[in-house]
């Protein structure tokens, strides 16, 4: 397989339908407080990431898959509670801590990828939704993002929103003339 036969990988958690209408409603009522060139996620693309594997051969994949197949993963849920704003990453998101059975996948996965070589985050793992992706901090104006990051939690706090993880799902990022799209190439249970 040629490099350019790579694939831009990541492991995540797919949302259910009645929590991306949440998460879209939530994108229309900050739309109106942020950049207008700033791009809201689209629906599909909504997703919890576990770990970014970065470009990632069919001979890996196909050793992910038998590793994910003989490992035992609960089901659980996750509380996503607060907004944030990412200057570095230029996203707007929903975030929240991790629980203890997401934090025990995210650990046996960052094994997995040490195992494979492949790619390593350098922080800390926060799970969160990107909401909108281009988001820009009027240079004058930092406070301006952290009054709307403030008032966006304290609606958000009313509200936290508990996914319930039942499967994980490893996606192909693929860049397409109408924008990235996250395509779903295997999925395992979670007990």
């Amino acid at each position: 397989m040629s490099e350019n036969d790579n694939k831009r990988t990541f492991i995540g958690f797919s949302i259910s339908i009645n929590n991306q209408q949440r998460l879209i409603d939530i994108q229309q009522r900050l739309a109106s407080h942020i950049n207008s060139s700033a791009t809201p996620v689209r629906n599909t693309n909504l997703h919890i990431t576990a770990a970014f594997l970065g470009l990632t051969s069919a001979q890996d994949i196909e050793k992910i898959d038998t590793e994910l197949s003989s490992m035992s993963l609960n089901r659980f849920s996750q509380r996503l509670e607060h907004i944030s704003y990412w200057p570095k990453a230029k996203i707007l998101c929903i975030e929240g801590i991790a629980s203890i059975e997401l934090r025990s996948i995210v650990e046996q996965l960052t094994q997995l990828t040490k195992q494979l070589n492949l790619h390593q985050s350098q922080h800390d793992y926060r799970p969160h939704i990107s909401l909108f992706r281009h988001v820009k901090t009027p240079s004058s104006t930092q406070a301006l993002m952290n009054e709307i990051t403030t008032k966006a939690s304290n609606m958000i706090k009313l509200a936290p929103i508990s996914f319930d993880i039942t499967e994980l799902t490893l996606f192909e990022s693929k860049s397409t003339p109408m924008g990235v799209e996250y395509l779903a190439l295997k999925s395992w249970p979670l007990n």
